[in-house]
């Protein structure tokens, strides 16, 4: 773990807001935009909860849900190393949709200040934000050890479309960090403590590998399969009899 010795005061500014938070709620491919996300908590899948952020196909016959963070050393190893075979092969083809829920692990005012803002900017640019700070973790380590973490999320915010002013404004907006935050306790609710944790079609699964995650949804995949095909011979059937 990295040790932060040197916290940027606009960022032990944004700490300062997410402590509240802490002691209230704690006991110990094609990105869907918010209302869509809405529509698709109301309707047919059971493993999505209120604003989760999706990736992939709404009637994908598998979720994976991974609760991870931003500042987690090993979340970035798999999604530097995993995710991007994992998107190409299963989410980009329709049979994987993916749900990234923020869990703070790591330096907490890191991975609240890169929660903030993927949350801030614009819902197309989530999953991109995300994955650029995973890219950079290394070097935002690096900055914050010098004392130039603020620099760092700066460079971040405006990669995500933010500037200076509103980065700052969004350190601030407790609405939308209570809203992570809740997401947050729903992985504590199943006793989850730890980060990247995978959730596929509501069962815990210890997947770190592409191999290991295939191992879990093939046979989902199969059984769709199947039922697609016998879904297709019962309506030929019934236009040969009519």
């Amino acid at each position: 773990m990295v040790k932060n010795k040197n916290i940027d005061s606009l960022l032990f500014t944004a700490f300062v807001c997410f402590l509240p938070l802490i002691a209230s709620g704690c006991s110990d491919n094609k990105a869907l935009k918010s209302s869509e996300v809405a529509e698709v908590n109301l309707g047919a899948s059971p493993y999505l909860i209120k604003n989760d952020h999706i990736t992939g196909s709404k009637d994908a016959p598998v979720t994976i849900v991974e609760y991870a963070s931003v500042a987690c050393g090993a979340c970035a190893n798999w999604h530097n190393q995993v995710y991007p075979e994992l998107k190409s092969k299963y989410v980009d083809t329709g049979k994987v949709k993916y749900v990234f829920r923020e869990f703070i692990t790591g330096v907490p005012e890191y991975a609240d200040a890169g929660f903030m803002i993927a949350l801030c900017a614009p819902d197309e640019n989530y999953f991109k934000n995300i994955a650029l700070q995973f890219k950079r973790q290394q070097q935002i380590f690096k900055m914050g050890s010098e004392g130039k973490a603020r620099e760092a999320y700066i460079g971040i915010a405006k990669s995500a479309g933010l500037s200076e002013d509103k980065f700052v404004e969004c350190m601030q907006n407790q609405e939308l960090r209570s809203e992570y935050r809740e997401k947050m306790q729903s992985g504590k609710d199943m006793g989850i403590n730890a980060t990247p944790t995978f959730i596929i079609n509501g069962k815990q699964e210890k997947v770190f590998t592409l191999d290991s995650i295939e191992e879990v949804i093939t046979p989902i995949l199969n059984v769709t399969k199947i039922e697609e095909k016998v879904t297709t011979d019962i309506t030929s059937i019934e236009v040969v009899s009519g």
